[in-house]
């Protein structure tokens, strides 16, 4: 650690560790002892934030750093976001907490089918070997999924109305939505930059401010350190 860097402040990094169970925040991992690792690198954002840190063991670190390795960024964004607190999370059940939370999950789980879904149907609308009837299944699935998760996102916009999280969610949900509309609209075969889009990537960051909002607004976590 350079003299220009200051060391990350006591109660962030514990609440960092708490999230991980003071374990790798890799799933298939899980070692101890772990240091603290900034996702977006330190040199680049010049200050230490929560949603930017997460638990790794010495292994896993070094390996996230090594620009060589295919732990990259994208993935550690998808680690941060798995290590889901609301989970273990033990409520009084007074007013509408549990059932704000239990909208949050499914919103998490449909809202997921769906963009896999649309995923794989721009990989088979854009692969040139792909039929026009493989395309049409495709996007059948599209259509099953996106009712699912059109639900679930009015389930969480009745239970998060005029909440950050709420603003959050309905800004993700109509960042896809629109990429859906043109990739339904485009020709067969789609243009390739349009069907592999990587999506997942693009809302990857509003995903993990969607999950401190709602850890924030059910007091998981506090104001500082979102």
């Amino acid at each position: 650690m350079t003299g220009s860097r200051p060391a990350i402040p006591r109660e962030l990094r514990r609440r960092v560790l708490i999230e991980a169970g003071h374990r790798c925040a890799i799933p298939a991992c899980r070692a101890t002892p772990v240091e603290i690792a900034h996702i977006a690198p330190w040199v680049k954002v010049k200050k230490h934030e929560f949603k930017n840190l997460i638990a790794l063991c010495p292994t896993c670190h070094t390996r996230f750093d090594d620009p060589h390795n295919p732990l990259d960024r994208k993935a550690m964004r998808q680690y941060k976001a798995n290590l889901n607190p609301l989970l273990s999370l033990e409520v009084d059940g007074k007013g509408d907490q549990v059932r704000r939370i239990a909208a949050y999950q499914d919103f998490r789980a449909q809202f997921g089918a769906w963009v896999r879904s649309l995923q794989e149907f721009g990989a088979v609308k854009s692969k040139r070997k792909a039929t026009p009837e493989d395309a049409e299944r495709a996007r059948h699935v599209t259509a099953d999924t996106f009712a699912s998760a059109l639900i679930s996102a009015l389930d969480f916009q009745n239970r998060w109305k005029g909440t950050r999280a709420d603003d959050i969610a309905n800004a993700i949900f109509y960042h896809v939505a629109d990429w859906a509309d043109e990739l339904s609209a485009s020709e067969f075969p789609a243009p390739r930059s349009l069907g592999r889009r990587d999506i997942a990537d693009e809302i990857s960051e509003a995903s993990i401010d969607l999950h401190l909002a709602v850890c924030v607004d059910v007091g998981i976590l506090g104001p500082e350190d979102v």
